[in-house]
This record gives structure tokens, sequence and C-alpha cells, in this order.
């Protein structure tokens, strides 16, 4: 823990100080509980649910585990309740990118923090859903569902966000980044486990440990089911990443020009609040933009000087060959479009249609941006690079002739805040 930034050292103490404190208050208020086999029982479920956590970007995972968290304060007190959570937790075992993790070999910061939090944020979400008027000795479905929501909201928000927080310290990235690459798979997973969770309980109200067995499957099904949509997910993403690499083989000149294109792509998308969907179109758009040059010949692409009218006219196929190469891949449709328009000028003296403004669509004009932006700032064999001052220059005066305006001022204001590190 010496190693670590002050601010991550100061995020994981006063987190820690919080939670102690929670739990000093919650016990003296609400006591302990004495069933001991239920207790035990559901540890060994929060243990399992735990154990099946599904990675996301940024080192987050989810879990199901809030599905059974939401059952297990809805029966028992509090402080009960929160060491049942942060017990399970601690005991569970994590893989994450092919490594497992446990108690024992997790650094001690990282298990002390997701302790923390757990608890914390657990004990918030169970004293509301306790003060709220949820816990009446047996559960009574009309008035138990408005405190469980607003007690799981409150758990999410303080669990989410102190996360966000400590991994925004630790990778260096904006809160705003990554909270944007992960609430949109965390918010979904919390707000579909309430009702499962709810049911858990009354399922054990109702028929015992039996009864939450019998829909302890089903919750593994579902949990089952996002691992597969998410592990297709990363199966496109890292296909899109191969293919990307294998264009740059073929002309080794511009390695690592579709990574930065994709970078600079997104952080434009994000700053003009694009949806998430269009963003990820954008990610993949990036990265294969210049596929179409599987189809230019060697000589031209690693050409030394400048080429002739006929070798440019060559070059100039390049993202109509790309857009007929992706075409057909389901996937791909909308990508393949992007790239077909990305050398469009907004003043309509681009290629290959010569569109012109809003003819041209949104995300093949942040992509034309981008990768103009990229070759000027990198050497080419015809030319030195560029400065980042004297491209942004040029970006300032051609916007609105070779750039659309509103891609031109997103882009200008992301440099300016210093958020594209690749840049410099």
């Amino acid at each position: 823990m010496d190693r670590l930034p002050v601010r991550v050292k100061l995020i994981i103490s006063l987190t820690f100080i919080t939670a102690l404190t929670a739990g000093i208050l919650s016990c003296r208020a609400f006591g302990i509980d004495q069933r001991v086999w239920d207790i035990l029982f559901f540890i060994v479920l929060a243990v399992i649910c735990e154990s099946l956590n599904i990675s996301l970007p940024n080192r987050v995972t989810v879990s199901v585990i809030f599905a059974m968290a939401v059952s297990i304060v809805m029966l028992f007190s509090p402080f009960t309740a929160c060491m049942i959570i942060t017990l399970g937790n601690a005991a569970a075992v994590f893989k994450i990118e092919g490594k497992y993790f446990h108690i024992l070999n997790t650094p001690f910061y990282k298990t002390l923090f997701n302790a923390s939090n757990l608890f914390l944020s657990s004990t918030v979400g169970a004293v509301l859903y306790w003060a709220l008027g949820g816990a009446n000795g047996s559960i009574i479905l009309s008035e138990a569902v408005l405190p469980i929501f607003i007690g799981s909201v409150a758990y999410m928000f303080i669990n989410s966000s102190l996360v966000t927080l400590l991994i925004s310290s630790l990778l260096n990235k904006s809160l705003k980044e990554v909270w944007q690459d992960n609430a949109k798979w965390v918010i979904p997973n919390f707000l579909t486990m309430v009702p499962l969770g709810i049911i858990l309980a009354l399922a054990f109200q109702n028929y015992g440990h039996i009864g939450v067995l019998l829909f302890f499957g089903p919750l593994l099904l579902g949990r089952y089911s996002f691992k597969l949509y998410m592990d297709l997910r990363r199966s496109y993403l890292e296909t899109v990443q191969a293919l990307s690499r294998a264009i740059e083989a073929k002309d080794p000149i511009t390695s690592g020009h579709s990574g930065r294109v994709s970078e600079y792509a997104v952080a434009i998308a994000r700053e003009m609040r694009l949806s998430e969907k269009k963003i990820d179109r954008i990610r993949y758009a990036a990265l294969l933009h210049d596929i179409g040059k599987i189809g230019i010949s060697d000589d031209i692409l690693q050409k030394p000087g400048r080429l002739s009218e006929e070798e440019f006219r060559h070059i100039k196929e390049h993202p109509v060959i790309g857009a007929e190469i992706l075409k057909d891949i389901d996937y791909l449709r909308d990508v393949a479009e992007i790239i077909r328009y990305h050398h469009e000028r907004f003043d309509g003296k681009g290629y290959p249609e010569g569109f012109r403004g809003e003819e041209i669509p949104m995300e093949s004009c942040i992509l034309a941006l981008v990768d103009a932006f990229d070759a000027m700032t990198n050497d080419r064999p015809y030319r030195k690079a560029l400065t980042v001052e004297d491209a942004r220059n040029i970006i300032r005066e051609q916007s609105g002739r070779q750039f659309h305006p509103q891609v031109a001022n997103a882009f200008l204001k992301i440099l300016d805040k210093g958020l594209l590190k690749s840049a410099y």
C-alpha cells in the first residue's frame, strides 16, 4: 500500500473509517440476529454468488450477489445482513482476466476497500429499508417494494460511486470516462436483480431453505446468459483488434494509427454526448477504417514519396473496398457505412461520393477529423510530423470546410482539457 498514490490511500482510509463507524452504530441500534443456521446458509449462497463474477472494462466486475443482498436485507436486521454480505464477499474466489483471486492473494488494500465499500453501501441500503417501514416481522409485498427499491438505489449509488472514484485514481482516468465505460452495464444489472432479490426473500419466508434453492437456479441461469453476452462482445472487440493489427502489418509505416484514431474518436463521441451504441460503432469503425487498404498494392502504400494522380486514385478506393468487406457481417454492417464515408469533407470536396454537410453521417465526420489529425501529427515518408499546436490550428481553420464544425469544436475542447495523452 506504500506505493499507492496519496489520493488512493485517502479514499481507502476514509471508506474504511466510515464503514467502521456505520458498523458500530448499526450494531448498537439493531443488534445481531441469533438464527445461526440461516446466517450460515445465506453466507454460503453469498460466497457462490460473489464467486460467479463477470468482468467489465476498467477492472470492474458485476455478479448476481445483488439479488442475494436484497433478499438478505429483507430477511435480517441491518447489521447482521451487512455482515453476511461482507463475509460472502471476503470468502469468494474471483476470476478477473483469466486469473483467480481470493482474500489470501488479493492485495490488502483491495480487500480492505472492497469489504469497507460493500459494508458501507449495504448498511445505508438496509437502514433505509428499515427506516421506511419495509421490515415489520414478516414481508408484506405491498409495503416492502418501495423501501427496498429506495434502499437498493442508495446501495447502488454509494457502491458504484466509490468504485468509480478508486478506479479513476488508480488508472489516472477521468471519473466521467470510468463511469460511462461501466454504468451502462452496472445499472441495468442492479435494477434487474432487485425483483429477483424480492422473490428470493418471499421464497425463504414461505418455503424456507428449499424455496430459496428452487429460485437460485434461475438466478444463476440469468447470470450465465449475461456472461455469454459479455463474452460475445469481448470476442467481437478482439476480432476487430486482430483485423486492425493485420491491416497495420501490411502498412507498417502507420503502426499504432488505428489505436490512436479509436482513442480520439471515442473521446470526441463522449464530448458530444453520443449514445453508447454509437460510441461502440465509432470504436469499431476507427479500428477498421483502413481495412480497405488490403485491396491496395504495397508499392503504393509504402511509396516513400508523394503519390502520382493515378496512384492517389487507387488509394481513394479504400473506403469503398473496406465497406464492401464488412457490409455482410451482421454486427459490423453499420460500421461499414461509417467507414465508407470517412474521407468525405464538410464542403463536399471529399470522396467517394462528394457528400457535403449533414449528408455525411456524424460518426464518419468524427472519424474523418481524427484520422486527419493523427496523420498530421505523425511522420510520413514524404514529410515530418506537425506539432499538436500546428495541427490544432489547421483543424480550427478547416472547421466548416474540411471538418464538421461541431466535431472540430468538440475536438478542440478535448485538446484544451489535455485529455488525449496519446497526442503528445
